[in-house]
């Protein structure tokens, strides 16, 4: 199948039209770089040779509900075989080898092990991955899909860069399963159920393909989603909780997870979903300021940190320590520069030094991750400009 490329056409737009990831384009294409002409033609399924080792379709086995009985467990037991696991027993935890296929074509390995060596680990036979498929590889376009300005776009980007990718996972805590560049959480009160209904949603084919054809699936539920998934060995759907400690133990539907976080409609349900679970809380985040001996409750951080810097530290935080404390090391700096330079209204304050706002956060702060944090954003290259 052959693309040519249109006015606005990106890798990243082409492999989301296509379901197909941005990798394949430039293997597929021999690219030599991200650029593209108009009227280019692109590859945009596997050649002919390449044919063997595209996506297994095994017959469909969709969840329509929480009876085993509508669910074909057979069917499901043959989809998962297309993970293939090996075990590698060690010293003190099991190495797990594990293969899969990319979302169109080609496949991939990983490797990872249980047991891990932290103090927060509830479940021995959880694992940590670290994962490949990075927020670098990901244009600013995917952001401003969602509905961001280029601004915020611009700091969400950056604050993906500075946390995972978008194939990452963590089974050990007590998160039970947490997944993808912001580590969304499975347990009952986590937003993982929440991204994955984003997925099936608006591209149910994609949820089927990624999710849904392996026993896994989420329902719409108070007070979020609620994700299933069909256990063949117990012969029942479990849920909530019980479905993510299964998903948890069974490597294959592991594996799945970090094959989805190479599909384009995959990543951009994270995005969204870091953009409702944290940008929006982050902007709207308020707190109350002295200044010269007047008190001015319910301050809007935003209407003073307006520069990308400083929304994607506003951000950064918050998805680190989220808005309470947040807006107390926002409103400490704040407060301290307007004692140095005697502002004393909300007017004068709005044009202070985002720079040395996030400076003045980083010598108060007496955690690590929010020094750290907040000097990677001082360090990047987001500007300082603030935006109306």
């Amino acid at each position: 199948m052959i693309h040519t490329v249109q006015p606005g056409d990106t890798l990243f737009s082409i492999a989301r039209r296509y379901g197909i990831s941005i990798d394949s384009i430039r293997m597929w294409n021999s690219l030599q770089s991200d650029s593209l002409s108009l009227g280019q033609q692109l590859r945009v399924a596997p050649p002919a040779a390449q044919l063997s080792t595209g996506f297994y379709q095994p017959p469909v086995a969709s969840i329509s509900g929480t009876s085993a009985g509508a669910v074909n467990m057979q069917a499901i037991m043959v989809a998962r075989n297309v993970f293939q696991v090996q075990v590698i027993p060690q010293a003190g935890f099991n190495q797990y080898r594990v293969s899969y296929p990319l979302p169109t074509g080609g496949t991939d390995t990983a490797t990872f092990r249980d047991n891990i060596n932290s103090a927060y680990r509830v479940y021995a036979d959880g694992i940590m991955y670290a994962g490949k498929s990075s927020p670098r590889n990901i244009p600013v376009e995917a952001y401003t899909q969602v509905g961001l300005s280029l601004p915020l776009a611009r700091a969400l980007k950056k604050v993906s860069e500075n946390e995972g990718n978008f194939d990452a996972i963590n089974s050990y805590d007590k998160a039970i399963f947490s997944y993808g560049f912001i580590q969304f959480a499975g347990g009952a009160s986590g937003g993982l159920g929440a991204m994955l209904m984003i997925v099936k949603s608006k591209q149910p084919q994609v949820f089927q393909q990624m999710f849904g054809q392996y026993g896994i699936d989420v329902q719409n539920a108070v007070p979020r989603p609620m994700v299933t998934c069909a256990s063949p060995e117990a012969g029942r759907i479990l849920s909530g909780d019980e479905a993510w400690t299964y998903i948890k133990s069974n490597k294959q539907l592991t594996t799945a997870f970090i094959a989805a976080g190479f599909h384009p409609s995959v990543i951009l349900a994270q995005i969204e979903s870091a953009t409702r679970g944290y940008v929006s809380p982050a902007l709207g985040m308020k707190t109350d300021l002295m200044l010269g001996g007047q008190l001015y409750s319910g301050v809007p951080l935003a209407s003073i940190i307006r520069s990308e810097a400083g929304i994607a530290t506003m951000i950064d935080l918050t998805v680190n320590q989220w808005i309470t404390r947040t807006a107390a090391f926002f409103r400490q700096a704040l407060e301290q520069i307007a004692a140095m330079d005697g502002i004393r209204t909300l007017q004068q304050l709005a044009a202070v030094d985002e720079r040395r706002v996030l400076q003045t956060i980083v010598a108060q702060a007496t955690d690590a991750r929010v020094r750290d944090r907040t000097q990677k954003m001082l360090n990047s290259d987001l500007g300082f400009v603030k935006t109306s």
